[in-house]
């Protein structure tokens, strides 16, 4: 959960994982799939967001969308 009021990135339990300014979000390979996963990274390591998906549409642009979303602009 990215907690925006807060500035901080938040793992399913609300325990606070790093500052947002610290987590940039990327597209990186998944093994035995032709489509790639979304992954937040954070100083403190790598979280998988969504596994993309060849018959649903794949990812979309939801990297350069939830960077928006979290920093306001690309980064």
């Amino acid at each position: 959960m990215f907690d925006r009021a807060a500035g901080v990135y938040l793992d399913g339990d609300g325990r606070a994982l790093a500052p947002l300014a610290a987590v940039t979000f990327h597209r990186r390979v998944q093994l035995g799939s032709s489509s790639p996963k979304l992954v937040a990274q954070t100083p403190g390591g790598t979280y998988v967001l969504l596994r993309g998906n060849p018959f649903t549409g794949g990812l979309g642009d939801l990297d350069a969308v939830l960077t928006t979303a979290v920093h306001g602009g690309s980064r």
